[in-house]
């Protein structure tokens, strides 16, 4: 799901094909603190590792979800995006760095 830079960082991304933001994802926009520092902290994890430290059973709950959020944001990417298989791993962006800045 390659994304239009063009739009990344307004309130409607969308991929380069067109497709506009999910609306049910904004329901995961309030993980972003918490979630965004997990993985800066824990460098390059796995969506398992990013729910096995997750704070609690409904953050932990959220964390798939909140991943294609992010993503669909901009605020993480893929550490391993040319990989077809094994577990993906995940890294802050510049735009997920500013974001957790400002919940700091």
């Amino acid at each position: 799901m390659p994304i239009d830079t063009n739009t990344l960082g307004t309130q409607s991304p969308k991929t380069e094909d067109g497709r506009t933001y999910p609306r049910y994802l904004k329901a995961f926009h309030r993980y972003d603190p918490e979630l965004l520092a997990k993985v800066r902290e824990l460098d390059e994890p796995t969506l398992n590792r990013l729910a096995i430290e997750a704070p609690n059973a409904q953050v932990r709950s959220a964390v798939s979800p909140w991943i294609a959020s992010a993503e669909w944001r901009g605020l993480i990417e893929r550490v391993d995006a040319t990989e077809l298989v094994g577990k993906r791993r995940y890294r802050l962006t510049r735009l997920g760095q500013e974001k957790l800045a400002e919940h700091a």
